[in-house]
């Protein structure tokens, strides 16, 4: 059953106008959100309200702190440091004030669990000192040498939830887009938040950020399921918009849109990230939304690098994407079924049970 949170409207992401002049002002990621699935296996978050998440905060005052990683170091700096000691990453929505408008940020942080130690980069900090012996190490004037992403951080603009999935935009808070960086801070210091650092994905370029490799490990096990032998892109001009810009938009425009979308399905771990667009191809006349494929890479570099829309193969699981998909958007979305064979290879519009 689905929960009662499910849909797009939600209190936890800015309406639509706030979200389309942020895009404009190159304050967010353009395009699609970004998700982070609570029921993600490998990585599993939690949601908790903004006050809980702070509830549970250790607090170990102003200490000695300096980033390592990649074998450089920075200067040391003092800084009100607060850390997150349970095991799941936490997911919470805090509302500032920004400029008259209220809007939702995506706070999260990695903890400072044992857990950590499995996950790349390796925490050596982490390891030499346990939860337990930090206040005292602190207090001796020792150095904590940790990435930004273990202390409170706004990881991005939130764009709502449903079901499992919260949505997010990047932001852009620095260069020539200091200005929206320092009313955010500025709005954390005034609410006694200053504690709470501001992320900034180290490239914004959404094609180079989505990359899915898991996606593809797991699904090339699974190969009956996807056809790896020619990963492609669509062939027709598209504007990559949201999923609610896509329902809003979609019959009003002539111009193609796609949308990336997560599904989770029953017996495959990993967040599938589908392509939802207007038109299968670019000779179609039929424009009505349909999933073309699941996006993913090969996770490798240069002329190995492999990655695109992987065509489903199997009409099973191009049924059942078909039915969660139309379930979600509440309207019918056909999936495309890829199927091999001499000659010209067949492609179909199939739908689901119920879409």
């Amino acid at each position: 059953m689905r929960s009662p949170e499910f849909g797009f409207l939600n209190p936890e992401r800015p309406n639509l106008e706030i979200i389309k002049d942020l895009k404009e002002k190159r304050f967010i990621k353009d395009g699609s959100p970004f998700w982070w699935s609570i029921d993600y296996a490998p990585d599993p978050r939690e949601y908790l309200p903004f006050e809980e998440f702070r509830r549970r905060l250790v607090c170990l005052g102003e200490c000695n702190t300096r980033r390592g990683l990649h074998g450089w170091r920075e200067d040391v700096i003092k800084r009100d440091v607060y850390l997150y000691p349970e095991p799941q990453v936490p997911v919470t929505i805090l509302k500032l004030p920004i400029e008259g408008q209220k809007l939702p940020f995506l706070v999260t942080a990695r903890p400072y669990h044992k857990k950590e130690l499995y996950f790349h980069p390796f925490p050596k900090f982490l390891y030499e000192h346990p939860l337990e012996t930090l206040p005292e190490y602190a207090r001796s004037g020792g150095v904590i040498e940790l990435t930004d992403h273990f202390y409170p951080h706004i990881r991005g603009l939130s764009a709502g939830r449903r079901g499992n999935h919260f949505f997010w935009y990047p932001l852009r808070v620095n260069s020539f887009w200091h200005d929206f960086g320092q009313k955010i801070q500025e709005s954390l210091e005034r609410h006694g938040l200053s504690f709470i650092g501001v992320y900034e994905s180290p490239t914004m370029a959404p094609t180079e950020e989505r990359t899915y490799s898991e996606v593809w490990g797991e699904l090339i096990k699974k190969e009956r399921l996807v056809d790896f032998r020619k990963p492609s892109w669509i062939d027709f001009e598209a504007t990559e918009v949201s999923a609610e810009e896509f329902l809003e938009d979609y019959q009003k425009t002539d111009q193609d849109l796609m949308v990336f979308y997560p599904l989770r399905l029953p017996d495959i771990e990993s967040t599938l990230p589908l392509i939802v667009a207007t038109r299968t191809h670019q000779e179609s006349r039929l424009k009505e939304p349909v999933v073309l494929g699941i996006y993913a890479e090969n996770g490798r570099m240069g002329r190995c690098r492999r990655g695109g829309i992987l065509r489903i193969k199997d009409r099973q699981l191009a049924e059942a994407v078909s039915e969660s998909i139309s379930e979600d958007f509440r309207i019918p979305v056909d999936t495309v079924l890829f199927t091999p064979q001499k000659g010209r290879p067949k492609y179909e519009r199939v739908s689901g049970s119920s879409s």
